[in-house]
């Protein structure tokens, strides 16, 4: 946990990665990485939303045997705070390596592709705070298994197992207290993560068709007559497919109706605080959203002299489709303390719109809500610049935003955002990110490519 005025360094790093030989990233409070086609950006942010997810359930914290001797002979067991914390760069170690060992797996590949892959994560700034009172139940199904407990100031987590002649095993119980101490010792520091792929729009227009254990199983029984039920053909065929960040897209649109159901943080204050964001919401999008009978319908605003239109989302545009999970997240999901990691928050979109998106993202930012991002957006790059050159209290600035229907929650600070590229020495490298914004070379290049080239066939026909 942190102490409150001590920002923490997220960073990560990665060896191997697919194109990726070498690189890290440090998290700002938007995150941009830039780059051409094919040079591992979106393996980049799906590794980083995998391990920010998994955190919990791949923490190891080498637990002395007397902790779960204590448990079944006695029914309790105390943890020291300060002094896992003390270890805390070892405990990351391991969490890193438990990751990237099944880095094949969560991508959903040949493990010998990933088999010298590795992803870290370092938390710079860490500072252990004891301030928090704590009262967890863990269950498993309907039956309590754990309680987790601390009083506000004390060092101690005390963990009590309700029932000490349960026949859970060791490792299993082991397994629940890990999880939870790492919970305990680093729920502050690493953030919810919520990921937006860049498969959004397919996953949108085809996710009925998408349930495949269903149809699979389906399928296999139907095929039993003649053949006999195989139970191992049949578990084999139902693996998933894809790798996990697809996968968690495709359940979240199946649950949609009972997510819907739900506030984020940003809805609970939707006509105070947090009305910027919504504002610039409705304008990207154009109307909104529902779901009804487990289908996902589209409404856009209704025009004077027009009559009022309800479609059914895979009749919608490609962009509508691909803005559907970012309005379901900004409605019913975001959590404070998370980040939203998006693959090309461009996609299907009109350069009007792309500038539409930087503002949304801006002000999702000044919302508290980190934002990371791959693009190949120059309109998107440039909108926020134009927000991080805003930032300088220049004569005739308050004329301008106004002009332009610009407030405070539109303004980055240089500090708050961080850049990158991979190149083609198949590194990450860092962009320079100023008062004039970011290093758009990336960018700046081709287009000056591309209008020499304009050039030369005007002189060339006149």
């Amino acid at each position: 946990m942190r102490k409150f005025g001590t920002p923490i360094i997220i960073k990560f790093t990665f060896k191997n990665l697919g194109y990726v030989d070498q690189g890290s990233i440090e998290l700002g409070d938007m995150t941009l990485i830039c780059g051409p086609n094919n040079v591992g950006k979106t393996w980049l942010n799906y590794a980083m939303y995998g391990l920010l997810k998994d955190y919990p359930f791949i923490a190891s914290f080498n637990l002395e045997p007397e902790i779960f001797k204590n448990l079944k002979e006695h029914g309790t067991a105390k943890l020291s705070l300060t002094d896992y914390a003390g270890k805390l760069d070892q405990i990351l170690k391991n969490m890193s390596d438990r990751f990237s060992h099944n880095l094949g797996k969560y991508f959903n590949t040949d493990s010998d592709l990933m088999s010298k892959a590795r992803v870290g994560l370092k938390l710079e700034n860490y500072t252990l705070d004891l301030s928090e009172n704590i009262h967890r139940v863990v269950r498993l199904g309907r039956k309590d298994v754990l309680l987790v407990s601390k009083e506000a100031g004390d060092n101690t987590l005390i963990v009590t197992l309700q029932d000490t002649d349960s026949d859970l095993p060791e490792p299993a119980i082991i397994d629940i207290v890990e999880r939870e101490l790492a919970r305990t010792l680093l729920g502050a520091c690493i953030l919810t993560p919520f990921v937006l792929t860049s498969e959004r729009t397919g996953i949108s227009l085809f996710y009925k068709e998408l349930d495949l254990s269903k149809n699979i199983l389906v399928e296999h029984l139907s095929d039993s007559s003649k053949k006999g039920i195989n139970p191992f053909r049949l578990l084999n065929s139902m693996r998933s497919r894809y790798a996990e960040p697809i996968k968690d897209n495709i359940d979240i649109i199946r649950d949609a109706d009972n997510i819907a159901k739900k506030k984020s943080f940003l809805k609970e204050d939707k006509a105070g605080k947090y009305k910027p964001v919504f504002d610039a919401l409705r304008e990207i999008i154009g109307g909104g959203f529902k779901t009804v009978n487990d289908q996902v319908l589209y409404q856009p605003v209704k025009e004077r002299n027009r009559d009022k239109t309800v479609l059914p989302i895979y009749l919608a545009s490609s962009s509508i489709k691909s803005l559907f999970l970012l309005d379901l997240y900004i409605n019913s999901i975001a959590e404070k303390n998370s980040v939203l990691i998006i693959d090309e928050p461009e996609l299907n979109l009109h350069p009007d719109k792309q500038r539409q998106m930087a503002k949304l993202l801006a002000r999702l930012v000044n919302a508290g809500i980190k934002v990371v991002m791959t693009t190949h957006s120059d309109f998107l790059v440039r909108e926020i610049n134009n927000r991080i050159m805003l930032n300088v209290d220049f004569k005739g600035r308050s004329h301008l935003m106004k002009e332009h229907k610009m407030i405070k929650e539109d303004i980055l600070r240089p500090e708050q955002v961080k850049a990158y590229t991979v190149h083609s020495d198949h590194k990450v490298h860092q962009l320079e990110v100023t008062e004039e914004g970011i290093d758009t070379d990336v960018f700046d290049q081709k287009i000056e490519d591309a209008n020499a080239l304009q050039d030369d066939i005007y002189y060339q026909m006149y």
